[in-house]
């Protein structure tokens, strides 16, 4: 089973390392000179701004190098070579004025940054390097299957993932090297050794170095802190481009490599002083073991279950209960009984009978006609294809009879409407009904017992899945929201406490997600939830 944590982590900052690395039994020989950067003089005349860091930052970590930062979310290094200064990630774009500056306040001159090592395309670590090289002229260096969506600057999800980052505009980045693995970097005396790493993104790399005896890994995203893997991006839809089996595969070439002395992650804990980067052979062994068990038991859970991906691409995720896409930001189920067609839903405007037939048509399903619609809400989101709908198929359309009026204000006819009792004594399905928050919008959640599992349907207005595993939409409006309104949204949470679902289907899914449920893992967000809400209980 996950460890619960694991549901937790896309609270952390945007980005990943994903690790296949490139063992081999022969010493690598194969060596790359860094481009020769402009002439020192040329540099020694250009104007460098940002502002100055708060103590303790920067740091010294080891001979040589340093942390720059104290900044949020990622961390940056800096490595003193003979031939000029390497830098390893770069930070959001609007922070590359502060690495310089804190360079200088380590008495490095910012005129002599040579290099940019990437550790992957994710933004937070990627989108400060084209301003540095423009004020520098550094070298990019990046792995070969991250390199073109630097590039391209995009799509958005590859450069910041499941992470809004609404603040940050996108922006390309010129990739001089493409790195594949088992290079040596020489940049004077020191050798950087390159090891791709791929899963976190598929061009994910990790940075080696030996200097003053000890072992220095650059971790980026792979391994984020002295305790934590980059491992939710597995859990991410494939336009995230994370990878499960590719993180497996890299933890266990990880584990068969000499132990570091020092980890550098990209995402150090902020409890700890960087002082603190040498770890134990020990913890960094526990760490690789306990993310090769949670990535073996996550393949496992596909393999048995399917992935807990909405990709839009229609898929049966149970005998006769389909995903047939998104539309609008909503996702569209149907379930086939002996004797209906029940579709969850309406969205997507006047064209929406259409797009429902020709995802029909591409399924299992052919041409069934829909019988009967099962509302979520009667929100616009829910029902903006409803009328088009009603009025081609005469289906039936079921709502919490508080959602009747707004039904008939769309044009449904009473002749066409069904009540959510009339739907669990009709004995189509074995069906429970629970009313939950938004009831004067008929907000509703459907608990299908079917092929001997529990299925849950909701709205997105209460409860969503999120990024790295089951989530909840607890938003921050309820927390000062009035009395009542916190009342009944965790009415609603009691309601759903003791429904144990093995597979949950939100009406708008965050990030391409449903979820499979396992153990305890339901019965632990819901008490999670109650006790955030609580506190605010009159």
């Amino acid at each position: 089973m996950f460890n619960a944590r694991r549901r937790q982590i896309l609270c952390m900052a945007s980005g990943g390392l994903f690790l296949f690395l490139v063992v081999s039994t022969i010493s690598i020989t194969r060596r790359i000179t860094p481009a020769t950067a402009p002439a020192k003089s040329t540099h020694d005349q250009i104007e460098f701004s940002g502002h100055v860091p708060l103590a303790p930052w920067p740091v010294t970590v080891a001979p040589g190098v340093h942390q720059l930062g104290d900044m949020f979310p990622s961390a940056v290094y800096v490595i003193d070579t003979a031939l000029g200064l390497v830098l390893v990630d770069a930070g959001l774009t609007e922070e590359h004025g502060a690495l310089l500056q804190q360079m200088r306040a380590l008495g490095l001159d910012p005129s002599r940054v040579r290099a940019v090592l990437l550790t992957h395309a994710h933004g937070d670590h990627s989108q400060g390097a084209m301003p540095l090289k423009r004020k520098t002229g550094a070298t990019i260096y990046a792995g070969r299957n991250d390199a073109q969506a630097l590039r391209d600057g995009g799509p958005r999800e590859t450069i910041f993932s499941a992470f809004g980052m609404t603040n940050c505009e996108l922006h390309a980045t010129d990739v001089d090297v493409e790195l594949t693995g088992g290079e040596i970097l020489a940049f004077g005396d020191t050798r950087i050794e390159v090891l791709a790493t791929p899963g976190h993104t598929p061009g994910s790399t990790c940075y080696v170095l030996d200097r003053g005896g000890s072992r220095i890994f650059f971790g980026g995203d792979t391994v984020m802190s002295s305790l934590e893997l980059g491992t939710y991006a597995a859990y991410l839809a494939p336009r995230y481009r994370g990878d499960a089996r590719a993180y497996l595969a890299t933890l266990k070439e990880l584990s068969a490599l000499p132990v570091p002395d020092i980890l550098l992650p990209g995402h150090p804990r902020h409890d700890k002083v960087p002082q603190d980067a040498r770890i134990a052979h020990a913890q960094w062994s526990s760490m690789l073991e306990h993310g090769i068990q949670e990535l073996e038991n996550l393949i496992e859970r596909y393999e048995t279950d399917g992935a807990d991906f909405l990709d839009g691409e229609p898929k049966e995720l149970l005998p006769g209960l389909h995903y047939l896409g998104d539309i609008e930001g909503s996702a569209v189920y149907v379930l086939a009984t002996p004797s209906q067609l029940l579709l969850f839903d309406a969205p997507g405007g006047p064209g929406f009978p259409d797009w429902l037939d020709s995802r029909l048509r591409a399924s299992s399903l052919g041409s069934c006609p829909v019988n009967t619609v099962l509302l979520t809400s009667c929100r616009p989101e829910a029902t903006s294809g409803l009328t088009a709908l009603v009025g081609k198929t005469e289906c039936r359309v079921v709502s919490s009879e508080t959602g009747f009026d707004v039904l008939r204000n769309l044009g449904v006819p009473d002749a066409r409407l069904l009540s959510v009792e009339a739907l669990e004594a009709a004995g189509w399905l074995d069906v429970k009904t629970l009313p939950l928050y938004d009831v004067r919008m008929g907000a509703m959640g459907y608990v299908i017992q079917w092929c001997g599992k529990t299925v849950l349907v909701s709205g997105g207005g209460l409860l969503q899945v999120g990024g790295a595993g089951p989530a909840l939409d607890v938003r921050i409006r309820f927390l000062a929201a009035p009395p009542e309104e916190i009342d009944a949204y965790r009415d609603s949470i009691y309601r759903l406490l003791d429904v144990k679902p093995n597979l949950w289907l939100p009406a708008m899914p965050l990030h391409g997600r449903n979820a499979n449920w396992y153990s305890e893992e339901w019965s632990e967000l819901m008490s999670r939830v109650v006790g955030i809400l609580q506190p605010n209980r009159p």
